[in-house]
């Protein structure tokens, strides 16, 4: 195979250096007069010529009296070199005054098979294959017969042209004329198998060559393997790698490189790792490629540990990681959960080693922030990458859309409101009316993709809607409105339409809206009646599913103090709730030590609690306040309180609590000089419902509660004051900003904004804290924990989108889902 090798690459180079080193005298010149040799012209000299004019000089002028001393292989030679010299032009000019020549000049024997074939092979440089099947045409009616080379200088052309049929055409044809195959033509043909898919053909005419004596190559090999890679056939490449072994043909990096990505690409890391190793024990070199798709191997079976591992190794090596290996990495990340930070970590670093982030890097990145809930690092990354020369594609955009409004953060759901809109700006995403909507229904379509983008595109589509509703009479809708979300290509989508489905019911359900969704083929149809749509657009019910009386969506808030305040709001929450968490076990009350009698009344004792708030005028979360401190008072033990004067000591937890929570007198300066009872309870209503105790018997009760409460005193850790935290961490209850900087008078028309509950969620919050309070199961769990479940059934009920928002499970560490420790607090409550 070596001397087949060496006698190749001679026969390339032999009439070039013939030409450019020796000189060649004319055909059939004899001695000049004196005895003196003709003179010697170079195929170096006629191109350093044809170099030096002028612009709009003619080439053939230069060399037309040099071409009597050149034979047809030394001119097949210079037109070669001119091609390759950037003098392609001149090239052409010099061989096609050749071809007119007529025949009886002299100068027309340098049109043959040499030259022919040399033009033909120039030919697709530029992917004229009309003009190499022209001096085809013209080679045969002169009689010059075509050799392998010449078919191989076609069919080359040919896939250059990206005509694959004709290449394997003109194949067939040199079999028809006689004309043998060798390396070249074989390796032509396989490569065009290849590049159609068809790696059983490529195998077979691997099969021909060992047929007919023709040594493979490496380069052979490879591209058999490459095609069987590119068709998901792992094992029958790795049986060409076999055979390329027995045949004694040393693989390369090539070769182990697309067996690598091969194996990497249906996830099997070991395999890949397998074949590293033997590229190791050859002593193949290993390059950026190969750790590359090392590394991509990695991202596919989830190996994040193994792909930083291998990375380390590149610099051990001396390789320098380039783009690809770095979207590889952070794409490891990205579908690592809890990887951000390193794909954050990665991508400065990229950029700190002069490695230019390109768009599939951005959009890596953003799946890595999708994945932890990041979304400002999210925004913030969208707004470097015109720096970068990048533009958010439709894969950005639905990352974006996806960690905005998971978060449940409301000014990030305001945002993702915005970036839908700038995304329809700019096609990446879009609400189609179909032209082939029957006339008595007007149907919708939009492109799929994540479950924030679908559910963000779904209420941009019900905002238009109501814009036309205010604007139009009842009938505009026709009898039917439907919406098709279709399905889109990323295979993450397979599983997320059935999610998708089940969480717009929830918000079509607590919302009140009319519209159904069902599963169709290739994505999701939402439909409603008009009538009853119209009747819904112009209720209250879409003002809170968008936060329309916010003004949150209707100006651009600026990022910087976007960012800002939000940190400051989760810094705030959460060391609220982790002091919660910390405080609760000093004073939580047990079902275990519970009054069993006073307990298996529980739903009594909710609701005489709240006929004390109504009576005493007490706010929800003071009354919670008092059932709290009467649950500690009944887990007292020895008891204090005998069972039968339950309700007077919730009385007296009431009173306290209220007492607790009013603003003290003028003069009052501590909890201790606060109000007695006997001040306190003053209105009809709660005399009225104490009536039957006489003052000495409640004054004994309020010492005997005080006694129970112990040194903890007061202290109260409720489920609505833990529900009233997590509220606050998504924004309700809360000032967007200080002054103008983010709601000030162009957004909100004030100095600050805040954020109030919707209604319906508002509602859904009470219902569920009552239905917590008056559960006895609820008192087995930490307040804390009993106000996560809460959250997640109150924003069920409410179609509150997400129903755990991504900020809520990074303050708490509680994730939902099946099998989860919330999941499991849910079902105990029997929410």
């Amino acid at each position: 195979q070596q001397q087949q090798q060496q006698q190749r690459s001679s026969s390339r180079q032999g009439y070039r250096q013939q030409g450019m080193q020796g000189g060649i005298h004319g055909k059939g010149m004899g001695m000049a007069s004196g005895g003196q040799q003709p003179p010697c012209v170079t195929v170096e000299q006629l191109v350093q010529a044809v170099a030096k004019l002028p612009p709009g000089e003619t080439a053939v002028a230069a060399v037309s009296k040099g071409l009597t001393f050149l034979d047809s292989s030394a001119v097949a030679a210079l037109l070669k070199e001119l091609a390759k010299q950037g003098c392609l032009k001149q090239s052409v000019e010099i061989f096609d005054w050749l071809r007119s020549l007529p025949p009886t000049h002299e100068l027309s024997r340098l049109c043959d098979l040499y030259t022919y074939t040399t033009m033909i092979s120039q030919c697709g440089s530029h992917q004229q294959l009309s003009r190499a099947l022209d001096l085809v045409t013209e080679m045969r009616a002169k009689g010059i017969p075509c050799n392998v080379h010449t078919y191989s200088a076609l069919m080359n052309v040919c896939v250059k042209a990206n005509d694959f049929q004709l290449a394997k055409d003109m194949f067939t044809r040199m079999a028809a004329d006689g004309v043998q195959s060798n390396l070249v033509t074989f390796n032509i043909l396989i490569d065009v198998h290849s590049k159609n898919g068809e790696w059983e053909e490529a195998v077979a005419r691997l099969d021909d060559m060992e047929r007919q004596g023709i040594n493979a190559e490496v380069r052979t090999y490879n591209t058999v393997i490459s095609a069987c890679s590119k068709n998901s056939q792992p094992e029958k490449a790795m049986a060409i790698y076999e055979r390329m072994l027995a045949a004694g043909v040393q693989p390369s990096a090539t070769t182990y490189t697309v067996l690598i990505s091969s194996y990497g690409k249906r996830g099997q890391v070991e395999k890949a790792m397998e074949l590293y190793q033997d590229m190791i024990r050859r002593g193949c070199e290993r390059n950026v490629i190969t750790y590359s798709s090392l590394i991509s191997a990695c991202e596919k079976a989830g190996r994040f540990e193994l792909a930083m591992e291998l990375f380390a190794q590149m610099h051990v090596e001396g390789c320098r990681p380039n783009v690809v290996t770095y979207n590889s990495l952070i794409a490891v990340c990205a579908h690592g959960n809890g990887q951000w930070e390193r794909a954050a970590t990665l991508f400065d670093q990229m950029q700190r080693e002069g490695c230019q982030p390109d768009n599939i890097t951005y959009t890596q990145l953003l799946a890595a922030y999708e994945r932890g809930g990041q979304w400002q690092r999210a925004l913030q990354a969208v707004e470097m990458m015109p720096m970068h020369g990048c533009t958010a594609d439709a894969s950005a955009f639905n990352s974006l859309l996806e960690v905005l409004w998971q978060s449940g953060v409301l000014v990030a759901q305001a945002r993702a409101l915005q970036v839908w809109t700038v995304a329809n700006k700019t096609g990446q995403c879009g609400m189609f009316i179909d032209t082939r909507s029957s006339p008595d229904a007007v149907q919708y379509s939009t492109a799929g993709g994540s479950r924030g983008a679908i559910i963000v595109a779904v209420l941009r589509w019900l905002a238009e809607l109501h814009s036309k509703a205010n604007a139009s009479s009842e009938g505009f809708l026709r009898q039917r409105i439907l919406l098709k979300v279709n399905k889109a290509k990323q295979a993450r989508q397979l599983d997320l339409l059935s999610a998708t489905q089940d969480a717009l019911g929830v918000l079509f359900c607590g919302s009140g809206a009319p519209l159904k969704v069902t599963s169709v083929v290739n994505g999701l149809l939402i439909s409603a009646s008009g009538d009853q749509l119209y009747q819904w657009l112009l209720g209250p019910g879409l003002s809170d599913l968008v936060f329309m009386q916010q003004g949150l969506i209707r100006k651009k808030l600026p990022l910087q103090a976007l960012v800002a305040h939000d940190a400051a709001l989760a810094a705030r929450c959460s060391a609220a709730f982790s002091g919660m968490r910390t405080s609760e076990g000093a004073c939580a009350p047990s079902e275990l030590m519970y009054d069993p009698v006073v307990l298996q009344q529980r739903t009594q004792v909710v609701d005489l609690a709240l006929q004390y708030a109504s009576s005493f005028q007490l706010q929800d979360g003071t009354i919670y306040d008092a059932i709290h401190l009467f649950d500690r008072v009944m887990c007292m033990h020895p008891p204090t309180v005998a069972s039968e004067m339950w309700p007077l000591a919730l009385g007296v937890c009431a009173a306290l609590t209220a007492t607790a929570t009013s603003p003290p007198p003028a003069g009052v300066t501590s909890p201790s000089m606060m109000p007695s009872m006997d001040n306190l309870i003053n209105s009809s209503q709660a005399a009225a419902l104490m009536a039957a105790y006489p003052a000495e018997t409640i004054t004994s009760m309020e010492r005997s509660v005080m006694v129970a409460l112990g040194p903890q005193g007061l202290t109260c850790n409720t489920v609505l004051r833990a529900m009233t935290v997590l509220n606050e961490r998504l924004g309700y209850g809360s000032d967007v900003g200080d002054g103008p900087t983010l709601c000030g008078p162009t957004i909100c028309g004030g100095s600050g904004c805040t954020l109030r509950l919707p209604e319906r969620l508002q509602n859904a919050l009470q219902a569920v804290a009552a239905q917590v309070a008056a559960n006895p199961k609820a008192l087995s769990l930490p307040p804390s924990a009993a106000a996560c479940a809460a959250m997640v059934a109150a924003r069920r009920r409410a179609g509150a989108l997400p129903v755990w928002p991504a900020a809520l499970q990074a303050m708490t560490g509680l994730a939902l889902s099946p099998g989860s420790e919330l999941s499991a607090h849910v079902e105990l409550l029997q929410l």
